[in-house]
């Protein structure tokens, strides 16, 4: 049978390892005690999965205080009917979860250097002048703004200081990507493409060349400049268990610019300068300003799909 009832990472009976004689004692005498008691059981985590949960850096928290959890669990469970308990533990939740978009802000804008934080006292401010729907005290060329203006604001202000922030601590990884390509761009048979996209042809291709929004099957492989593969149409083959499909122009401009270019048959090793890929971007293995090298086959244009703008 489904559980009527879950509750992510709740536990209903206070844990004998957690809490020692302070353990309630069930007493079963209705139906309605045996589905409290039931209930409970049901949703449950184990002693290791609280750990875990109290584990996560985003709790805050550590796995030594599951007696502080049981704590606040059993004190939340019991303000279900007071509604001014109920308000601040309702706080208590939204505040954790502000918490962790406080975090990964930080984390952007100061390039996970621990030691720099947000001011949690401005970021309280702002909460509650926000809540009050007033023009407050910050302004944008000379005005009070409100609260849809904040909004609309903030975000590029996250990224201006993100983009910064990565400028700062990838400096080496820019400075190498930008010197890769000046070095391929000299090599002999390289040449350039419109956007500084270079590529050297392995196997010149005699078919059509493809057009922004059609589907075409490509066979690829693609590295970082040290040799490292991040991708590659073998862990991700479409049905004929060999190419990959895409839609040209939904690539990165450096991609798209090169197949635009490819008449189909044609193998190139493509170069790309960071601008033309993932600039400030960083993924678990591609790191800001990062040049990436294609080893690229155009197999087919699929004209059945065809969807040219």
């Amino acid at each position: 049978m489904k559980k009527i009832f879950t509750v992510a990472l709740a536990a209903g009976a206070l844990m004998l390892t957690a809490c020692g004689d302070n353990t309630p004692k069930p007493q079963l005498k209705s139906a309605g005690d045996t589905i409290s008691y039931e209930l409970g059981m049901a949703n449950a985590p184990s002693e290791a999965e609280l750990k875990m949960y109290l584990s996560d850096p985003r709790t805050g928290s550590d796995s030594a205080y599951i007696e502080e959890f049981m704590k606040g669990f059993k004190e939340a469970i019991q303000a279900s009917g007071d509604k001014k308990k109920a308000a601040y533990y309702a706080g208590l939740q939204v505040g954790s979860q502000f918490k962790t978009t406080i975090q990964q802000v930080e984390g952007a804008i100061y390039a996970d250097d621990s030691t720099k934080h947000l001011s949690m006292k401005n970021f309280l401010a702002g909460f509650k002048d926000g809540m009050g729907g007033k023009r407050t005290h910050l302004k944008i060329d000379g005005k009070l703004i409100d609260r849809q203006m904040a909004a609309m604001d903030v975000n590029d202000r996250i990224n201006k200081e993100a983009a910064a922030a990565a400028q700062r601590k990838y400096a080496d990884n820019k400075e190498q990507s930008t010197k890769f390509i000046e070095n391929k761009s000299k090599e002999k048979d390289v040449k350039k493409l419109e956007g500084g996209t270079l590529y050297k042809v392995l196997t010149e291709g005699t078919g059509a060349t493809p057009k922004d929004g059609q589907r075409v099957n490509v066979i690829y492989e693609g590295k970082l400049t040290d040799g490292t593969v991040f991708d590659a149409s073998a862990q991700h083959p479409g049905p004929d268990g060999k190419s990959n499909q895409m839609v040209v122009g939904q690539m990165i401009a450096g991609f798209n610019a090169a197949l635009k270019a490819m008449p189909v048959g044609s193998t190139w090793e493509i170069y790309i300068p960071y601008e033309q890929a993932y600039n400030d971007q960083q993924s678990p293995v591609i790191k800001p300003y990062s040049a990436l090298i294609f080893t690229v086959t155009l197999v087919s244009i699929d004209e059945d799909k065809a969807n040219a703008n």
